[in-house]
């Protein structure tokens, strides 16, 4: 009997050793957190067998030259930039990790009831000229009013943070955020002018997109294919814990530094709203679609050297 119980606990031993490291760089505030964090808390590397080192970097190129470098294997990006490296040779793959994205906000008394109330006003722009939502909004003006969007406004470019104060003590009447500043503006007196899905919509894409996911090298992936489809599983569960579980968003409320229940409400309506419940052929036949808008938008400066949008970058996972 006790010789079993040795026999036993060394196999256990060894499975454990074997079991791979799975190592992903994540920004330290992040919301991609949320996910790990409830991840490792319920052992659910462990239960699809491996290990995951969550990896904490100071910003998104440390995240890119980190992926770059080998030191990480997996980060969250958008298929954009993995569709540019693929067109300069270099091989990552991507699978969605959430379908949130930034729409414009305007404050409840600014009487901007449509996009045509903007002429002449400041519009706050995170992410730059070539940010994706911005894109889809001039795609959208010219669409449904036949107007560039670029053309009427006054845009101002700056950091989400930025953006978030001066919408918060009303120094500026709209803006175009990240969708976790955006929840959080919800939660006071301010309001969507127009949700991402009815602008996708007047654009022929039927199905939520998504812009961010898992971004890895594809050499690795193709000989590490259990280690990234066991991570794919592991990170479904926790998505379905986080959309089912009150009591999970309980647990993680004190590292989601919220101000207030109304805030917290709001970032988790936002974070299950990003949630995709599938991926497939004609989820990439939308972002086909999405990436011609946004070259007709953004040009050859925002493409690079990918002037089309190539199928192979997208990881096959079967998550059911």
């Amino acid at each position: 009997m006790i010789h079993k119980l040795i026999s036993i606990l060394l196999l256990s031993i060894i499975s454990l050793q074997a079991q791979e490291n799975l190592r992903i760089g994540v920004l330290a505030f992040g919301t991609v957190n949320w996910e790990l964090d409830v991840l490792k808390h319920h052992n659910l590397d462990k239960k699809y067998g491996f290990d995951l080192d969550v990896v904490e970097l100071a910003s998104k190129n440390a995240q890119l030259v980190s992926l770059q470098s080998k030191d990480v294997n997996m980060i969250v990006n958008d298929w954009i930039w993995v569709n540019t490296q693929k067109a300069k040779g270099k091989n990552f793959s991507f699978y969605p990790y959430s379908k949130a994205t930034g729409t414009l906000l305007v404050n409840e008394n600014s009487n901007i009831n449509t996009l045509l109330d903007l002429k002449g006003k400041h519009l706050g722009i995170a992410g730059g000229v070539y940010d994706k939502t911005w894109l889809l909004f001039r795609a959208y003006s010219k669409s449904k009013y036949d107007i560039d969007l670029k053309d009427i406004v006054n845009p101002l470019f700056a950091s989400a943070p930025i953006l978030y104060k001066k919408m918060q003590d009303d120094s500026l009447q709209a803006a175009i955020n990240f969708w976790h500043f955006n929840a959080k503006l919800e939660s006071k007196n301010i309001k969507a002018l127009i949700e991402i899905s009815e602008i996708l919509k007047e654009l022929d894409i039927q199905k939520d997109v998504s812009f961010v996911g898992w971004t890895f090298d594809t050499k690795f992936a193709n000989e590490n294919k259990d280690l990234i489809n066991a991570f794919l599983k592991a990170s479904k569960e926790s998505k379905e814990i986080l959309k089912n579980s009150d009591e999970e968003w309980n647990r993680i409320k004190e590292q989601m530094s919220v101000k207030n229940d109304k805030e917290f409400e709001a970032l988790k309506n936002g974070y299950k709203k990003g949630i995709i419940e599938e991926f497939d052929e004609n989820s990439i036949g939308d972002l086909q679609k999405v990436f011609k808008i946004l070259l007709k938008e953004g040009g050859e400066k925002f493409v690079e050297d990918s002037t089309s949008l190539d199928n192979s970058i997208f990881w096959n996972f079967d998550s059911k």
